[in-house]
């Protein structure tokens, strides 16, 4: 009487528990419907990255200028012999046409050089450069030489009417310092142009997105739309040609070759687990129960993601694959060993046997999974608690329901059992398999451990497209400006403060490009109010002088005006003056100001970082460099802690069976690791980041091979068969990642891959004892 109440008072508490999970479950529901319709998919690369990746900084500052870097486009149209300006005057038209292009610049308008002519002119003893100040600086008699050769070259073509009314010739003084910074960019007709190695004309036309570059649905829109258009500008002009440039071009890459992953691979993942589940059990109960486990383990990571960040990573979505065939080994668990004892054992007698390995294998996997919340990788974290819910949820699942919806399932002979005794068998008898198998993966895993290298590249995050690259490089020669996204940005508290640190620090760049830490770099066309005052003295000073010597060269009376002619940001950026320039500033609604000085041909980045922070206000941002070393840092960081996730899986077996028998049971840990590095260096990808992240799953998912093998409650052969399942379940999850073409991605694949299969196929060292099969 006494066993019949506890069983009845087990199957009451069974019977709640399922009725509290029914209602988690309806709140998940709940949560995604409220939390949906206000979230995105992010496909942006940036979004993976650190975010403490940008120097000393204010974030609003740095989003910003991220944000207004990423939505320009640039594109040079080549009109190819004997067509004019009518393919670049098209092409400027037709992109206006676009609701997806907020602002179009192309040709200068008559009107428009009238207006900088008159800015400059209007303004010219507050935009002053720095050679001219450099000349007034030594006396009037240095910039009246100047002048006058000016005056008497042939190739200057100064007008009698442009020094009567600027007989300084501070205007032309401007206008030269600014072609200077053009680099390899001259004014044709009012557009900016540039040749190339053959002598052909390139036209220079920029725009801005409306969208951000990263927002998807709008991006590939206005690819497929930039796309069409190119070939109908080559049609009608064939000799026309023309390149692009944006992160628009890479972001919509990416989130299109994301999208490839998702539909294929995923479509292989369900369909392979399917037909597995379904040719091991031949029943459809089995089938509804893996897809109800998935479902259930994939709506709770999405409700959760989207509660906490708002938003789902493209890559996120890609990864998450591989928990599908993971989340579905609970119930292969479960469904393996009701396959084989549910005559004779009661469901809740099969999950009795069956939970302490589960929980152990859930607690393992998850934990391995929350160890990438130590990242600083947005998306990364994104992953783990995707990974981590959808793992519980899925193992939970199967506690709280399946006993109560197993009782039809039919119970049929251990498939394979003859392979599966044979390979047992080899296990207990043959030293060539229990001696020689583990030694020669671990002469395997040696030799390539040899060949492993380590490249904590970031570009590795992404393989970008070669035809995308190879504009962009052939841009960046016509235009001399690159995309390196590496700058000092110079902040303050004001937009005077700011300018006048700015004008603190060009000494020293002049300094380091003189020394060869770097190659150029440019300076905002815009002095503070205090440099104008400094400015408008110099030339009271050397007026004098100047006026004397014209008068020498025959030149008549002259009246430089030496009025204050004062220029303030605001000014400068509503003028025509600034296009090309606007990007660099940047003015916040609380008055702080930032410019960035972009530079190229950087040498020394970390002597440039020094520079930085001698200055007050001043930052050294080199993107690439610092992501770089955070890649370092966490590599290390995860190393060491998979070498104490291993000492400590060691000390918990030789506690539980031994020191004997917990070293053998580590040897499959062990090697799993040390395979996935090898397979790694063979294949010649590097190690990086993402490796160890790997190896962090194999070492989480492996080790529940070993436990289920090793749980005392079990048999070997319902063991082998329950982990045979889940291997290739994960396998057709995993093994996807690696067809991904995203590097990142595909290394990822490769390691958990082989690292999973060497734990599977080792996990008989785990057995205590081998145990004679019941029939």
């Amino acid at each position: 009487m006494h066993k019949k109440g506890s069983v009845l008072t087990f199957s009451k508490f069974h019977r709640l528990l399922a009725a509290t999970w029914l209602a988690v479950c309806l709140a998940l529901i709940a949560t995604l419907a409220l939390v949906a319709p206000k979230s995105q998919i992010n496909s942006s690369v940036l979004a993976l990255l650190p975010e403490q990746a940008m120097g000393q900084l204010p974030t609003a500052i740095y989003d910003t200028f991220i944000e207004r870097l990423d939505r320009q486009l640039v594109w040079m149209v080549s009109p190819g012999e004997g067509n004019g300006l009518e393919p670049v005057e098209w092409w400027t038209r037709q992109l206006a046409q676009l609701s997806g292009i907020a602002t179009v610049k192309g040709q200068m308008t008559d009107a428009q050089q009238q207006s900088w002519g008159a800015f400059f002119f209007t303004h010219r003893n507050a935009m002053i450069d720095e050679e001219t100040r450099k000349r007034l600086a030594q006396g009037g008699n240095v910039q009246a030489n100047w002048i006058a050769g000016q005056l008497y070259s042939a190739f200057a073509g100064v007008s009698g009417q442009e020094i009567r009314h600027d007989p300084l010739l501070l205007v032309r003084g401007s206008q030269l310092a600014l072609s200077q910074q053009a680099s390899r960019l001259t004014l044709d007709n009012g557009w900016l142009m540039s040749r190339d190695d053959q002598g052909n004309r390139w036209y220079m036309i920029h725009g801005e997105q409306v969208s951000s570059a990263y927002d998807m649905t709008r991006a590939h829109q206005l690819v497929s739309q930039l796309s069409l258009l190119q070939q109908q500008l080559e049609n009608r002009w064939p000799g026309a040609k023309l390149l692009s440039r944006g992160t628009l071009f890479y972001s919509d890459h990416a989130s299109q070759q994301a999208k490839h992953d998702i539909s294929t691979l995923g479509l292989a993942t369900v369909l392979g687990v399917l037909l597995l589940v379904g040719l091991v059990f031949r029943s459809m109960l089995p089938l509804l129960l893996c897809a109800l486990s998935v479902g259930i383990g994939a709506l709770a990571g999405t409700a959760l993601s989207l509660f906490i960040f708002g938003e789902l990573h493209i890559m996120t979505l890609v990864m998450s694959l591989s928990i599908v065939g993971i989340s579905a080994d609970y119930t292969l668990y479960f469904l393996t060993e009701r396959l084989v004892h549910g005559a004779h054992t009661s469901p809740m007698g099969s999950l009795r046997k069956v939970l302490p390995a589960m929980l152990t294998a859930l607690a393992t996997t998850v934990l391995a999974w929350l160890v990438m919340l130590l990242a600083p990788f947005p998306g990364l974290r994104q992953l783990a608690v995707f990974a981590a819910s959808g793992l519980a949820a899925a193992c939970l699942t199967v506690i709280c329901w399946y006993p109560l919806l197993v009782r039809r399932l039919p119970v049929r002979p251990i498939p394979a059992l003859g392979l599966i005794l044979g390979w047992i068998s080899a296990w207990r008898h043959r030293k060539t398999v229990y001696l020689g198998l583990p030694l020669t993966i671990a002469l395997f895993a040696l030799s390539g451990l040899t060949q492993l290298h380590i490249d904590d590249d970031v570009a590795r995050l992404q393989s970008l497209p070669g035809d995308v690259q190879r504009q962009e490089n052939a841009i960046t020669r016509l235009t001399g400006q690159g995309l390196d996204q590496k700058w000092f940005v110079v902040t303050g508290d004001s937009a005077e403060q700011t300018l006048q640190r700015l004008e603190h620090f060009s000494p020293a760049l002049a300094r380091a490009r003189s020394e060869g830490l770097l190659g150029s770099y440019r300076l905002l066309p815009l002095s503070s109010l205090q440099r104008q005052q400094q400015d408008l003295a110099l030339l009271q000073q050397a007026t004098p002088a100047v006026v004397s010597r014209l008068q020498q060269l025959g030149l008549g009376p002259v009246e430089p005006s030496l009025s204050p002619m004062p220029v303030t940001p605001g000014d400068w950026q509503q003028s025509v003056v600034s296009e090309g320039w606007r990007l660099l500033w940047l003015s916040l609604p609380n008055g702080q100001s930032a410019v960035l000085v972009p530079v190229d041909g950087v040498n020394d980045t970390a002597a440039l970082n020094l520079l930085a922070q001698r200055f007050p206000g001043v930052s050294w941002v080199d993107r690439k460099a610092d992501f770089d070393l955070l890649f370092a840092h966490y590599r290390t960081m995860l190393s060491w802690l998979l070498l104490g996730s291993l000492a400590l899986i060691a000390i918990s077996y030789s506690v539980r069976q031994g020191w004997r028998q917990g070293l053998l049971s580590v040897i499959p840990s062990v090697l799993s690791v040390g395979t996935g590095l090898a397979v790694l260096a063979w294949s010649g990808q590097p190690l990086n980041l993402f490796a160890m992240l790997a190896l962090v799953l194999v070492l989480g998912i492996g080790v529940n091979y070993t436990l289920f093998f090793g749980n005392p409650q079990g048999t070997p052969t319902t063991s082998m068969l329950a982990i045979t399942l889940a291997v290739i379940t994960t396998l057709l999850t995993l093994g996807m990642l690696v067809f991904s073409q995203t590097q990142a991605i595909q290394s990822f694949g490769i390691v958990l891959c082989s690292g999973i299969i060497t734990a599977f196929i080792l996990s008989p060292l785990a057995a205590a004892r081998l145990q004679r099969p019941r029939k």
